[in-house]
């Protein structure tokens, strides 16, 4: 058991507001070599890193996130409020292109940027894409781009993008031909689904298995043959693993 095998799902999450810079670095600092995020589009088409097509949740604004246009959103704080109180608020929303500056700072890093669908699904998935690649210039090698939405993916791919994902939250046909097509690097899928009696070795792709809540459930599925495991607890898994 390795680091690398370990993705601090939305950054240091139990800690900290997700998807926030805040919450990205310090899964970094606390030893994650492997950082998951997701993207959501404003009104005028900006990628930010932001999970709910709502506001509620982390900034306790009504609306959804592309009512507001990215000026707007860099004055709201998405401290999580009905979860974490007010220790941290004004922590900003981040726009994506500000993740470049985190990978620079931590050459060992890699991210997972996540197209949420309802953004492929208002905007479209051109401009979802125009956005993200522009956001990610620089920084390319280091992502790999995942979604529920497998056409995004291919979309993604046929117009050059080297590394990507699938997620998904049953289990699939592994025979499926936008999967074969996809040839994704890593596969994202929800514990919950994974028969009892599945052979993980024998998939065609590696498999990372999220929310995984403790070290000793990471071992099980390590020892099954998970490629890797997504938690909200990167760094206490981290450091119970003795890993940093």
């Amino acid at each position: 058991m390795q680091a690398d095998n370990f993705v601090a799902h939305r950054g240091w999450r139990q800690r900290y507001p997700e998807n926030t810079l805040l919450a990205l670095r310090e899964a970094v600092l606390a030893g994650a070599v492997n950082i998951e995020l997701d993207v959501q589009l404003s009104a005028d088409g900006e990628a930010f890193i932001f999970h709910d097509p709502t506001l509620t949740r982390l900034c306790d604004r009504e609306g959804l996130i592309w009512d507001y246009p990215a000026d707007a959103l860099a004055k709201l704080s998405a401290h999580e409020p009905c979860r974490l109180g007010d220790q941290f608020e004004g922590t900003p929303l981040s726009p994506l292109r500000e993740l470049a500056s985190l990978l620079q700072d931590h050459p060992g890093v890699d991210a997972y940027v996540e197209l949420k669908g309802e953004s492929l699904m208002q905007f479209g998935c051109g401009p979802m894409l125009d956005a993200t690649f522009s956001a990610l210039a620089g920084i390319e090698e280091r992502c790999v781009l995942i979604s529920f939405e497998l056409e995004a993916l291919l979309e993604a791919k046929t117009r050059g993008w080297q590394r990507c994902g699938a997620v998904f939250d049953y289990w699939p046909d592994w025979q499926l031909a936008s999967l074969a097509e996809l040839a994704p690097e890593v596969v994202f899928i929800d514990r919950h689904c994974i028969p009892v009696e599945a052979n993980l070795r024998q998939l065609p792709f590696p498999l990372v298995v999220y929310e995984v809540g403790s070290l000793l459930e990471a071992k099980d599925w390590l020892a099954r043959g998970a490629a890797g495991i997504e938690t909200f607890l990167i760094g206490e898994l981290l450091e119970e693993a003795k890993l940093v």
